[in-house]
């Protein structure tokens, strides 16, 4: 049922227009559609107000407030990397801002429907220091990025993130940094 969930909320974002750019190049964020929302209930109004909240508190740097937003036991797969638990998720969300100081996430486009939601984002900032990836450490370049990414989030009955799904476009960071331009 969560993967026909997921892949409805795939086909939606995709039909509303909120497709992703070609590889290389980031969509532009003046160009993602308007958004009409529905009449939400009350329930999803307050799925609506939290999962609008994670990336907000990212941008002020208050990632213990995104602890306030989740189970304990929640389990996040982030790329393919698995995080198990409130404390993991805190510590691991913050762990841009070491290589990209004045990392941002900008939501495109967010859809909420029952206890899921999908929010398209962007991810923009500067190298500043040296980013561990699978292939090995990318020097700090002083290069600027941005990146694609989309999140699906399930929340409990209490409005409280119990699974999430991060997919971020690496290649395009990898690509934008490497690149000699």
């Amino acid at each position: 049922m969560k993967k026909f969930v997921i892949a409805l909320m795939i086909g939606t974002l995709l039909s509303s227009g909120a497709c992703f750019a070609q590889a290389g190049a980031a969509q532009d964020a003046s160009a993602a559609p308007t958004h009409t929302p529905h009449q939400y209930s009350t329930y999803e109004k307050l799925v609506l107000n939290n999962v609008s909240q994670f990336h907000k508190n990212f941008n002020n740097r208050d990632f213990n407030k995104n602890g306030d937003l989740v189970t304990e036991n929640l389990r996040v797969d982030s790329n393919g990397t698995e995080v198990n638990g409130r404390a993991a998720f805190v510590s691991r969300i913050g762990r841009f801002v070491g290589p990209f100081p004045d990392v941002k996430i900008t939501d495109l486009t967010t859809v909420v429907d029952g206890n899921t939601a999908a929010i398209h984002f962007i991810i923009t900032g500067t190298q500043k220091g040296d980013l561990r990836t699978p292939e090995g450490v990318i020097a700090a370049t002083n290069k600027s990025i941005r990146v694609d990414g989309t999140e699906f989030f399930t929340f409990d009955k209490e409005g409280k993130l119990t699974d999430l799904v991060t997919v971020e476009n690496l290649s395009q960071l990898v690509h934008q940094l490497k690149s000699t331009n």
